[in-house]
């Protein structure tokens, strides 16, 4: 009677395992013609004893996966799930493995000799759940099974944000004359009204794409923000502002909330004016192909003004 040894392949690769431990019989890779349903290479190779035994090899080691991740199931490049349970997704042997909860004795012909290393179930892919080992078989490893290098859709939107050029506001401004001396500036105690340029206070989306899923981020402006150079406070208003226009009188509040009073002069301090700080805070979020969601840290684009302070009766225009 001879020994049937079964090395797990990677079939749709083309690839025969080889590296069978020296207390099984070594199967010859170019003997490998015959597949089973589930990549299995059935080679016949002589050995003593009389035992019919059932020997995967082991592939690799360490285990990675982590939640919302998605793997690929080789045959059709779909995406699946990388942890069913305790089981992990093992790419170079297209199962789910996962420790044995029942160990045979160490004289069992699954364990092929050793004493150290671990009985670990395979168990395929069939579009269910079917755990453990019903649809698979055992084999001793030294260590875990590799799980796939995993894409993480976290990770991916992080790809995807990189590629997203957020833009900077622009200075929009009312009072916004020129003095004398060339320098703009605006008026103590009026209304100052702030504002962006709509194109740039609208919302972005970015998508990136790897290992069969993608992951898609929105970035959306929520705030414009004016710190008026003055002092350590910032006003703030939910959408771009408005820009002045005639009609709405010289001092009339913005209508949308962005506007700051000013309420000393600049012309009489060392460097005569102020440097204002314009900003837009972004928030940031993601979806993905797994299901899985989340939240990026926000952004911040600025930009900087600066203008002069004065009292009416010192403005002179040109």
């Amino acid at each position: 009677m001879r020994r049937v040894t079964i090395v797990l392949v990677g079939a749709l690769l083309g690839v025969c395992a080889q590296g069978m431990r020296s207390s099984v019989a070594e199967a010859d890779p170019a003997a490998c013609q015959q597949y089973d349903s589930h990549g299995i290479c059935v080679v016949q190779a002589g050995a003593p004893g009389g035992q019919v035994e059932t020997q995967p090899v082991a592939m690799g080691s360490g285990n990675a996966t982590g939640p919302g991740a998605a793997c690929t199931l080789t045959a059709s490049g779909a995406a699946i799930s990388c942890q069913e349970g305790s089981a992990w997704w093992v790419q170079s042997m297209q199962c789910y493995a996962q420790v044995s909860p029942e160990h045979p004795p160490k004289d069992s012909p699954v364990w092929g000799g050793h004493t150290d290393g671990a009985i670990y179930l395979c168990t395929f892919y069939t579009g269910g759940r079917t755990f453990p080992g019903t649809n698979g078989f055992s084999f001793w490893s030294a260590t875990a099974p590799a799980g796939p290098a995993v894409v993480d859709p976290a990770v991916l939107a992080q790809q995807a944000l990189r590629t997203v050029t957020v833009p900077p506001p622009t200075t929009g401004r009312y009072p916004a004359g020129t003095m004398q001396d060339g320098q703009p500036f605006t008026l103590v105690n009026a209304y100052t009204w702030f504002w962006t340029d709509p194109a740039s206070f609208r919302q972005l989306t970015a998508r990136a794409d790897a290992g069969g899923l993608w992951a898609q981020v929105t970035v959306t402006p929520t705030a414009l923000s004016f710190t008026p150079g003055d002092g350590p406070g910032t006003v703030s208003c939910p959408g771009p502002g408005v820009a002045w226009r005639p009609s709405d009188g010289v001092w009339a509040p913005s209508p949308a909330g962005c506007d700051y009073r000013y309420p000393h002069s600049s012309i009489h301090q060392s460097d005569r004016q102020v440097s204002a700080t314009y900003s837009i805070r972004w928030s940031v979020a993601w979806t993905s192909s797994t299901g899985a969601r989340g939240t990026l840290p926000d952004l911040t684009t600025t930009a900087n003004a600066t203008f002069a302070v004065a009292e009416v009766e010192a403005v002179v225009t040109r």
